[in-house]
């Protein structure tokens, strides 16, 4: 199968493509000019381009499935609900011109109706994506734990340098992690499978925590003894900061990252277990995954 792969030097995309090109697919991955991939085999063709410039597209070969693994969480929030929907606008003109039977899009789980602007970008994309005739296939994931994730990184951040926190509220909102293992499952899973066609999926792991829980299971796997106080005065603006100089994520990122977390995240429709079952690792077991990895 040829398989069409965007956002492929990004987190998600540099586990994915070595998985699929296991499993025997020639696999496109889309850079931006002047960048490559440190990996080469004979089923792996990189594509030049960016997507916010719709004419440094390469004509596309005949493909048959999509991975849309595009985002723009890096660059000042008010303008990547822009950048977005350009990508995404230029994405969809480009493989319309290809015989595609499925999009597959990655994006961010949520519940309640006060979304941050991240979550709204995010759910944008999906509408504009299913607005194609290319049947679209979308898993909504809360927070990513693996190795090297920006989740993980702020996670480990913040336990390994700070014995006591004062830290914001959102810390108490509840999510559902799920290892970047059984993420990697689900996105490999629906592939080219008719039953997974225009369906939104919810995937998530078997905990749910809030922040704070998340922080001290980390700091119970480490054997660090952490204590975390929460206070209502940091802002989402000072709680940015907060990450920005203590984490390695960037401020952009931070901000982002903080309107996130504001939102649940936990998994409230089961579907995915009934078409695709699976057993996803713990919290704590996807923990002591990202510890070993080198």
């Amino acid at each position: 199968m040829n398989i069409l792969l965007t956002g492929a030097s990004g987190y998600i995309g540099s586990r994915l493509f070595p998985l699929l090109l296991q499993a025997g697919h020639r696999v496109y991955a889309l850079m931006r000019p002047g960048k490559n991939l440190p990996f080469s085999h004979p089923n792996l063709v990189v594509l030049h381009g960016d997507l916010l410039d719709r004419s440094s597209l390469p004509p596309l070969p005949a493909i048959d499935v999509a991975y849309y693994l595009v985002h723009s969480m890096t660059h000042d929030p008010k303008h990547f609900r822009k950048l977005e929907e350009q990508s995404c606008h230029h994405f969809l003109s480009w493989v319309e011109t290809s015989s595609l039977r499925q999009i597959i899009y990655l994006s961010g789980l949520h519940q309640g109706t006060f979304l941050s602007e991240h979550f709204h970008s995010r759910l944008h994309v999906e509408e504009l994506l299913s607005t194609s005739p290319i049947p679209l296939t979308t898993l909504r994931a809360s927070i990513i734990i693996g190795a090297g994730s920006a989740s993980f990184q702020i996670i480990q951040d913040l336990v390994e340098k700070l014995p006591m926190m004062v830290a914001p509220r959102w810390l108490h909102t509840r999510c559902q992690p799920i290892a970047v293992e059984d993420a990697m499952y689900y996105l490999t899973a629906v592939l080219d499978q008719p039953k997974a066609f225009h369906q939104t999926f919810e995937i998530g792991g078997p905990d749910v925590l809030t922040f704070k829980e998340m922080l001290l299971t980390y700091a119970k796997v480490r054997g660090l003894k952490r204590w975390i106080f929460t206070v209502p005065l940091l802002t989402p603006h000072l709680s940015s900061y907060w990450l920005y100089l203590v984490t390695r994520a960037n401020f952009s990122l931070a901000r982002s990252l903080v309107e996130s977390l504001k939102v649940e995240s936990t998994v409230h429709r089961h579907d995915i277990q009934r078409l695709f079952p699976h057993t996803c690792l713990t919290y704590e077991e996807a923990l002591r995954k990202a510890l070993e990895s080198p």
